[in-house]
């Protein structure tokens, strides 16, 4: 493990630096620091590690602001420090090499005591009466004296491949560090499971957000399944839990969990019976909505590769309800970009629904041709055709007839021939290009004296 972060570390210099700074800086004021959270847990599995958190032990949350910028000002590569945070505050440090930035957070005081060692007294629990999480068997305590208050502020965090930590050592940072492992999460990650610290049901109870992004944090890793426990606490309590979050926080998660693995995100909401949770809409039979949905992801995936764009993947979260409802579901879930995805799930109503157009061909071709990402929503309207076991227009071919059939006429000739202003001058072009298309009129004469009769 420390090889594996000193490799880590060597790989960004600037980062390198920092760290060896505020390891030496916090101890000399009194504190200790340990790097936490996504970097850590990436570094144990091996993969590319992303955003920097740290955990400040021993100072409180004004002294650690002080110290920080005070740091800023000798310190190259600190462009600020910045109080943050809605649930609990941290001091962010905005960096000069790039837009990351490091979140400096203190030992969150009070509220769950620190669990017992095997085999001593029965564990404490809290004022609730809920049960606190232990350390797994063969992790014991590390000492008492040095990291009690960073060991309790790990017994709050949701997973167990959350809950590492590494102390940094005032000299040689990283060869003299610790590694703190009291929950187990180290033969969690090589095992390939997901498991909350303590009682799974105290941490969803907690924030049950945690919920979603268990699913979440299994898809975005290969092999990963979620724990027993783990799985069977999401069953019992997610349907009544959900709905309490935040749309806002749960679209994030849900969003980056589609990204990851969309078809196995629909599978895990549906055998933890969230899906109707989440689209309630879906009718008796979500499991069968469910298949669908998978479906077409993974013919999506087949067809345009990963990861897909945001408006596909959540317009083919929507794909089968009515056009409104499926607008309102994705205003209710807070889905980014809406603009982009009600955008999607109208063209595909259209393309799905050609009889409900008074000039099939003219609209569709306008659909079609405004979009960005015409490849995609040609995909997306496959996948429900095949899905639902009915026969796809070549929609290639037809964009090709379109591109090589001109206008004959457009808003300008309109315009010079002075024709009245609204609505009336669209329904025009549209019924011309819709002659056009069908081969009814091939001559501009023929064109000009239909926009005549409609005048």
């Amino acid at each position: 493990m420390r090889e594996a972060l000193r490799r880590a570390l060597r790989r960004r210099p600037p980062l390198r630096r920092l760290l060896r700074d505020l390891a030496r800086e916090i101890p000399a004021a009194g504190g200790a620091v340990y790097l936490v959270g996504g970097y850590l847990r990436n570094v144990v599995e091996g993969r590319e590690p992303g955003d920097v958190d740290l955990l400040v032990t021993g100072l409180s949350y004004r002294r650690t602001g002080d110290v920080l910028r005070s740091l800023s000002v000798t310190v190259p590569g600190i462009r600020k420090v910045v109080a943050a945070g809605r649930h609990f505050p941290v001091h962010r440090i905005a960096v000069d090499w790039g837009k990351e930035h490091i979140d400096i957070s203190n030992a969150r005081a009070g509220g769950r005591p620190r669990p017992q060692r095997p085999g001593a007294a029965p564990a404490e629990t809290t004022e609730s009466g809920a049960s606190l999480p232990v350390p797994a068997p063969g992790h014991p305590w590390p000492s008492a004296d040095d990291d009690r208050e960073a060991v309790d502020d790990a017994a709050r965090r949701d997973f167990t491949i959350n809950a590492l930590l590494f102390r940094l050592a005032p000299d040689r940072f990283v060869e003299d560090g610790r590694l703190l492992d009291p929950f187990g999460g180290i033969e969690d990650a090589r095992g390939k499971r997901i498991r909350c610290v303590g009682k799974a049901a105290d941490r969803f109870r907690e924030d049950p957000l945690r919920i979603v992004r268990a699913i979440r944090l299994k898809n975005e890793r290969d092999g990963f399944v979620l724990h027993p426990g783990t799985a069977s606490a999401i069953r019992r309590l997610g349907p009544r839990l959900l709905p309490t979050v935040s749309p806002d926080r749960l679209s994030v998660e849900l969003v980056r969990s589609l990204s990851a693995d969309p078809a196995g995100t629909i599978d895990d909401l549906r055998r933890l019976g969230l899906l109707k949770v989440l689209l309630p809409k879906s009718g008796r039979d979500a499991n069968r909505a469910a298949e669908r949905i998978a479906r077409r992801y993974r013919f999506l995936r087949r067809s345009l590769g990963a990861p897909l764009p945001v408006p596909l993947l959540l317009g083919n979260l929507l794909a089968d309800f009515p056009l409104e409802a499926a607008v309102a579901a994705a205003r209710r879930l807070r889905l980014p970009d809406l603009r982009s995805v009600a955008s999607t799930l109208r063209c595909l109503h259209l393309l799905t629904h050609p009889e409900t157009l008074r000039f099939p061909r003219a609209e569709t071709e306008s659909a079609l041709l405004a979009t960005e990402d015409t490849r995609g929503w040609i995909a997306l309207y496959r996948a429900v055709q095949h899905t639902g076991k009915r026969p796809a227009r070549d929609l290639n071919r037809f964009i090709r007839k379109c591109r090589t059939t001109p206008f004959i006429i457009n808003g300008i000739w309109l315009y010079k021939n002075e024709f009245p202003e609204g609505p009336g001058r669209r329904e025009i072009l549209l019924r011309v290009r819709e002659e056009t298309l069908a081969g009814k009129v091939t001559r501009p004469i023929d064109a000009m004296r239909l926009a005549e009769s409609m005048r």
